[in-house]
């Protein structure tokens, strides 16, 4: 079994251009660096990855837009494929006050633990990706699948990751955010080059540590 977990491209806020708390999050799209970042992975992860792959997608419209571009990239159709949108892999939802000003007291309660005003924690985040992650083992399971491809946001594959791989809440603190469309790999161990992380037989390639 192969998960292969991919981050979103650049999107309009991440360059700048728009804000979260002033259009909704979720109704943020692409960048044009987005969408050729998103090719460029499509190219990585290939037309037999694409086409034989269970395919999940956070309903956010950056990373709808991003799985039509990895599409584009392998050059694959979307036409007829089953995609599972599910919300439970939406972004962590930080509320409608300014991040920046709650640093000291996500510091001060630790990163995991902080719940922005208004919003979640990645605490709560690691809850909801544990549901989905039981989710998609039973369809793996029912559709004796091989591959998967789960399309979403920085820190939910990192909660997903942490759950996956049981790590701890240090562990989870040692993890970076992954960038635009990188590609994180879940699989045996023994096919990995380099695991930066291994619990029985699986292990993980493609994280950002700290």
């Amino acid at each position: 079994m192969i998960i292969k977990l991919v981050r979103h491209g650049e999107s309009l806020a991440n360059a700048g251009a728009l804000s979260p708390q002033e259009v909704g999050d979720h109704k943020i799209g692409l960048s044009d660096r987005g969408k050729q970042q998103a090719e460029t992975a499509g190219r990585l992860l290939g037309p037999g990855f694409m086409e034989r792959a269970l395919i999940y997608c956070s309903p956010y419209q950056r990373t709808r837009e991003t799985l039509a571009g990895l599409f584009r990239g392998a050059g694959v159709p979307v036409n007829g494929r089953r995609i599972f949108e599910d919300p439970r892999l939406r972004e962590v939802e930080h509320g409608y006050v300014d991040v920046d000003q709650q640093e000291q007291l996500r510091q001060t309660h630790g990163t995991f633990y902080y719940r922005f005003q208004g919003g979640e924690s990645p605490a709560d985040c690691y809850d909801r990706t544990s549901a989905f992650l039981e989710s998609l083992m039973r369809q793996v399971d029912r559709k004796q699948a091989g591959e998967a491809l789960v399309v979403t946001h920085g820190l939910t594959i990192r909660c997903f990751v942490m759950r996956f791989l049981h790590l701890t809440v240090e562990q989870f603190d040692s993890l970076a955010n992954p960038a635009n469309c990188d590609v994180v790999t879940l699989g045996p161990n023994t096919e990995c080059d380099r695991p930066q992380f291994v619990a029985g037989a699986w292990g993980i390639e493609g994280l950002r540590l700290r």
